[in-house]
């Protein structure tokens, strides 16, 4: 019998020791490849959007034209749009593949553009991969809610034109977005913002700002101001827009910005005969249905008036503040606050505007001479007492109204709560 040719055995050998290692080889990458799918793999959320109040646009992934939401639009995709106008309401629901595990919601107010992102959760209840939601939030105002009886961590993420906000637990979190800037205030829970390779973490009522093309500002607490250069440190354009009228023939009134002791001050002069008025105007167009509390800070200083008290319809005192805002369901509405040092010896005069509409408060009788610090009531309770809530702030005008008159201001805060 003649023996294998060398070569022959080799090669055999050759295929033997190769099959070993490819059987191997598959008996450990495809379990493995089992595992990993079982542990990444991932599918679409229940998203839909609800229609609370106003006009809300919809854009689908696809569609050439925008819909308008009318009550409830289930299956949306990443890659929607969606655009409130002023005024406007909707809320957005997302909901785990199951149909019945409430992730989360997100709650858009007027004058907000969103798209949404992934909107993904694991197809299998192995491992850790959280729930994840991307939102890319271009401008306006929302609330996130992310759920907290839910068994596997969910994760939102928001890109805004300045920076990302990561909420990866249970909570309440408001972010606004303007051209200038994106505040990100947590009503309950933890939020990590981040922005030109720097990061602030953020708890239970604190918030940060993040202006344009800046890192985050640090912890901040308390209520946020809605009015822009209420201290007056820079000129009064383009932030307030003056004004003046009266009866005609007559002189109009001075408006002034100038230093004061320790403050910038707004001085307001005016030697008239007959009736003037002389203001300034800030437009603020901000929706404040998802605030707390909203209360007005000034600080008052009357030099001279001549008309008792306020006048005969309670609309002349040397210094006033009209709030305009618009109601949930879309009417205007004002409230006007008036300070003034001149009593009416015979008490007859009224001691509020009898002419405005409600909700009206009595006007403040302060001493000459002196600088006076207002607090407002809560204007959110104050406004809904006229039985429907304040849905948008439109404007605040400081002005003062009567014949003579001479009076300062400063330090204007409009500070909203969440």
């Amino acid at each position: 019998m003649q023996n294998s040719h060398p070569k022959v055995e080799r090669t055999a050998w050759a295929v033997l020791i190769a099959s070993f290692i490819t059987f191997c080889a598959l008996a450990i990458s495809i379990p493995l490849t089992v595992r990993w799918y079982l542990l990444t793999n991932e599918v679409a959320q229940e998203v839909s959007i609800s229609l609370v109040s106003g006009t809300v646009f919809l854009i689908q992934p696809g569609a050439t034209r925008p819909e308008a939401v009318v009550e409830t639009v289930p299956g949306l995709d990443a890659g929607a749009q969606i655009e409130s106008e002023s005024g406007a309401q909707a809320a957005v629901s997302f909901v785990a593949p199951d149909k019945t595990t409430v992730l989360g919601g997100l709650q858009i107010y007027g004058g907000t553009r969103v798209a949404l992102g992934a909107m993904r959760s694991p197809r299998f209840n192995w491992g850790d991969l959280p729930h994840r939601i991307i939102i890319e939030m271009q401008s306006g105002r929302a609330r996130v809610n992310v759920a907290s009886d839910v068994a596997r961590q969910v994760t939102v993420t928001l890109n805004t034109p300045h920076g990302v906000v990561l909420l990866d637990r249970p909570g309440s979190y408001s972010v606004e977005v303007t051209d200038k800037a994106t505040e990100v205030a947590v009503r309950d829970g933890i939020a990590a913002v981040f922005a030109q390779e720097e990061n602030v973490a953020l708890a239970t009522g604190e918030r940060t700002l993040i202006p344009a093309g800046k890192p985050p500002q640090g912890i901040l607490t308390g209520e946020r101001n809605l009015i822009i250069n209420g201290d007056f440190a820079a000129s009064l354009s383009p932030d307030w827009t003056v004004y003046q009228d009266r009866t005609p023939g007559d002189v109009l009134g001075e408006i002034k910005r100038e230093p004061d002791d320790d403050r910038n001050v707004v001085h307001f002069v005016r030697p008239g005969v007959n009736w003037g008025r002389t203001g300034v105007r800030q437009v603020i167009n901000r929706d404040v249905r998802d605030y707390k509390t909203l209360r007005l800070h000034l600080a008052a200083r009357l030099i001279r008036q001549d008309v008792l008290a306020c006048g005969s319809q309670g609309s002349e005192c040397p210094l006033m503040i009209k709030i305009e805002y618009a109601d949930v369901a879309g009417n205007d509405r004002e409230w006007v606050q008036g300070f003034y040092y001149l009593a009416d010896p015979t008490n007859k005069l009224p001691t509020l505007c009898v002419t405005c509409p409600a909700p009206t408060t009595d006007h403040v009788r302060v001493e000459r001479g002196g600088w006076y610090l207002y607090e407002s009531p809560d204007l959110i309770e104050l406004f809904k007492k006229t039985g429907a809530d304040p849905a948008i702030l439109k404007a605040i005008s400081i002005y003062a109204e009567g014949h003579i008159f001479e009076s300062y201001f400063s330090e204007v805060e409009l500070l909203a709560g969440d």
